[in-house]
C-alpha cells in the first residue's frame, strides 16, 4: 500500500509543484523553494533592495509566494510590506533582464545589477547591460515593455 501511495505521489507531485504562470514568464532558478514554488529574484529581499538601495539576501523563514514564484525576505515586515504591495517591489519584465528584454531576449536578470527608476525596479544580466540601458532609461524601458507583451509567454530557449 506505502509503495501505491508513494508512486501516486511521485507522479502528481508535478502536478501539485507546477508555478501557476506559463513558461518562463518569471525568471526562477532551477528546482522548488521550501513554500513550494521556484525561487524568484535569486532570493535576494526586493523591500530591501528597492527601498535601502541594498542588496542582501532574503530567508526561507520569511517567504512568500506571488503569481507562482518564492521571494525571500529579511524580516517580516518586509515579508509584509511585499504582500501589502507586490507592484510596488517586483521587477519589471518578469524578473529578466531589461536591456535583454529590449532586444527580444530573456537573460537573468542580476539583483547585484539594478536600477530603481520612476519607482521601478529594473535588474540586468551584468554591468554592461545595465549601462546600455542608462544610455536611454526612457525610450529602452518602452521598447522593453512593448517587447515584454510579445516575448513574456514565450520559453526562454524559443528566442
Amino acid at each position: 500500500m506505502k509503495s501505491l501511495v508513494l508512486t501516486t505521489l511521485i507522479a502528481t507531485l508535478p502536478l501539485i509543484a507546477a508555478p501557476a504562470f506559463a513558461a518562463d514568464e518569471i525568471n526562477v532558478s532551477n528546482g522548488i523553494s521550501a513554500a513550494g514554488a521556484p525561487l524568484a529574484a535569486h532570493g535576494v529581499d526586493l523591500v530591501t533592495l528597492v527601498n535601502d538601495g541594498n542588496p542582501v539576501d532574503g530567508f526561507a523563514t520569511h517567504s512568500a509566494t506571488y503569481d507562482g514564484a518564492s521571494y525571500y525576505f529579511t524580516s517580516a515586515a518586509n515579508r509584509e510590506a511585499f504582500e501589502a504591495n507586490p507592484a510596488a517591489y517586483l521587477p519589471q519584465h518578469g524578473g529578466f533582464c531589461s536591456f535583454g528584454v529590449s532586444v527580444g531576449k530573456k537573460f537573468d536578470g542580476d539583483p547585484d545589477q539594478y536600477l530603481v527608476a520612476d519607482g521601478k525596479l529594473y535588474l540586468f544580466l551584468n554591468a554592461d547591460t545595465r549601462a546600455a540601458f542608462l544610455e536611454d532609461v526612457s525610450a529602452t524601458s518602452e521598447t522593453a515593455d512593448n517587447q515584454w507583451s510579445k516575448i513574456k509567454s514565450i520559453a526562454v530557449g524559443e528566442l
